[in-house]
């Protein structure tokens, strides 16, 4: 069942953001790895996205959450990926673990944050249909 709740979102929005966080320090900052070209960063950041979208609908799965559907989620961790953690993964003073950490916790944040739109049309839509449902 893909779940609509607005906590859900925000929760798993905000894991997603964390996870590709996590998966950038591990792969670009730790091993180091090459993209190559300005195509292979984006697929790599794509295949980021996705891994993040799926390993964050397991965990709400496992604690008994419903799952969020994958086009939100990949979409909150495309922006996240974008704004903040591009800049800040180039800008990166060194691989200090304070510095890994804080590029951690701006995955969160940024998940949070692009959770927030989507949260927020939900509920939109939501009050309009009632409100529809209510004249009829």
């Amino acid at each position: 069942m893909i779940g609509m709740n607005w906590k859900n979102i925000l929760a798993s929005g905000a894991l997603t953001g964390m996870f590709v966080a996590i998966l950038i320090v591990l792969l670009f900052v730790l091993a180091e790895i090459d993209p190559g070209s300005f195509t292979g960063l984006c697929g790599g950041f794509f295949a980021l996205v996705a891994i993040s979208a799926v390993i964050s609908n397991q965990i709400m799965k496992q604690i008994g959450q419903p799952k969020v559907d994958l086009k939100i989620l990949i979409s909150i961790g495309f922006l996240t990926s974008i704004m903040p953690l591009f800049g800040a993964t180039l800008g990166l003073p060194n691989s200090d673990l304070g510095s890994l950490a804080t590029l951690i916790v701006l995955g969160l944040a940024g998940g949070t944050f692009w959770s927030l739109p989507i949260v927020s049309w939900l509920q939109i839509h939501k009050s309009w249909n009632k409100s529809i449902e209510n004249e009829e």
